[in-house]
């Protein structure tokens, strides 16, 4: 489970690091939202972070498939 103390810190510290950008819309539903955007840079560690990933979880498959052998 999830909590909002874990996620809106984690949402605050991209926005410090200028990976998100953050605007506020009202709502017809009740109290304004606050929406975030990622930014270009944003962007680029998102794609970093899934080439790594997709590396880790390469080396990994690699791995249990040489002790399936």
């Amino acid at each position: 489970m999830i909590s909002e103390g874990t996620v809106y810190p984690l949402l605050n510290r991209l926005k410090r690091e200028k990976f998100v950008t953050t605007s506020i819309e009202e709502s017809p539903d009740g109290p304004a939202r606050k929406y975030y955007e990622l930014t270009s840079a944003g962007r680029r560690q998102l794609e970093w972070m899934n080439s790594t990933w997709a590396g880790l979880a390469g080396a990994i498959r690699s791995l249990q498939e040489g002790a399936e052998s």
